[in-house]
């Protein structure tokens, strides 16, 4: 391969600016076992230098220390227990127990849940984490709420409140945001300038169409989201929307709300294939 150029960073604001980088930028995403695999093959000594070699745009994910109270064994910051459960093709990390899956009213939840508090994250060593790496693009911040509402209510149940419950999901969606914002406000602050990108995601689509109804996004979602893709663009960084399976029907509202990047683009879904997407260009 030629000598690069460019840096990671610069490759990626190339793109981004719709400029022309020295060449197409890459990206890795991939299971545990895969990148242990290709660790393995190239005779590394981490995923780190694998990438290196390879000469991948990696990204340098970025974020706060957990300081609060203290969580029980696989348990996370919303009281989500978690265990790791093996598909045969990937083994992934899947919610087990849903904290607010009893409540059917706001004002249980009010009365027993305690929500995350933004103090209960450090981030002054963020400064430690970029030192040395200022050449990569670097993430910081963003939000994918409905996510972690599924893993609150349960997935079924979650779907379920949009319908018959959609009180208690604005209620706790509007918690969710306003956590995600804070934290991303505080995360710009201390590294000004440094964040090159931030994850304003949500997993809208299925193999054949959207999970929810547009009109459901347009109300639940899209809000929130607009509300943090302006505050990243207010720090001059870049929206990077990471939206599985066919969400097309959506893509136009995502667009107007102003993403940057779409991640991926799932063209084995139906309604999703590449022979569509030319005949739009």
């Amino acid at each position: 391969m030629p000598k690069d150029a460019m840096t990671p960073r610069e490759r990626w604001q190339a793109v981004l600016q719709r400029k022309k980088p020295d060449r197409v930028p890459m990206d890795y995403w991939a299971t545990q076992e895969a990148s242990t695999k290709l660790v393995r093959y190239l005779g590394c000594a981490d995923l780190d230098e694998a990438l290196q070699r390879l000469h991948v745009d990696r990204v340098v994910r970025v974020g706060p220390r957990y300081v609060g109270p203290p969580l029980a064994p696989g348990m996370d910051v919303f009281g989500c227990q978690h265990q790791s459960v093996d598909y045969g093709t990937g083994t992934y990390d899947e919610c087990v127990h849903h904290p607010l899956a009893a409540y059917t009213s706001v004002a249980q939840v009010e009365r027993h849940y305690t929500w995350p508090n933004p103090d209960w994250w450090d981030y002054s060593d963020l400064p430690q984490q970029v030192r040395g790496r200022e050449m990569y693009p670097i993430q910081g911040g963003g939000s994918e709420p409905f996510l972690i509402y599924k893993n609150l209510r349960s997935q079924e149940q979650a779907f379920i409140d949009l319908v018959e419950n959609p009180e208690l999901v604005h209620y706790c969606l509007d918690r969710l945001f306003d956590l995600a914002y804070e934290d991303t406000l505080r995360i710009y602050e201390r590294i000004p300038g440094q964040v090159l990108i931030s994850y304003v995601a949500e997993d809208m689509g299925g193999q054949t169409s959207l999970m929810f109804s547009p009109a459901q996004v347009r109300e639940f979602l899209l809000p929130g989201m607009k509300r943090m893709i302006d505050l990243v663009h207010q720090a001059s960084a870049y929206v990077f929307h990471h939206n599985d399976g066919n969400c097309r029907a959506i893509l136009p509202d995502m667009i107007a709300a102003g993403i940057d990047v779409l991640n991926p683009i799932q063209w084995r879904c139906q309604g999703m294939e590449r022979e569509i997407g030319r005949a739009h260009v």
